[in-house]
């Protein structure tokens, strides 16, 4: 099994307990199928580095990982 990247995203709110609902909300997420189900998703947001202060807002980066088998 090798982990890939699936995707990222950078999360930018005005404040810090925003920035923390929104890591985790991503985080906890769980994913409905086409019938309404939910499963759990076979990979999971992880976050990349620390959160950071630029221009009166918040950053967070995050990055999708998947199990994958090559």
């Amino acid at each position: 099994m090798t982990t890939v990247q699936r995707k990222y995203k950078i999360i930018k709110v005005a404040t810090l307990k925003e920035l923390s609902e929104a890591v985790n909300l991503r985080i906890q997420r769980e994913y409905k199928d086409q019938e309404g189900f939910i499963f759990q998703s076979s990979g999971r947001w992880q976050c990349l580095g620390g959160p950071f202060c630029e221009e009166g807002y918040w950053h967070q980066a995050i990055v999708f990982l998947q199990e994958e088998e090559c």
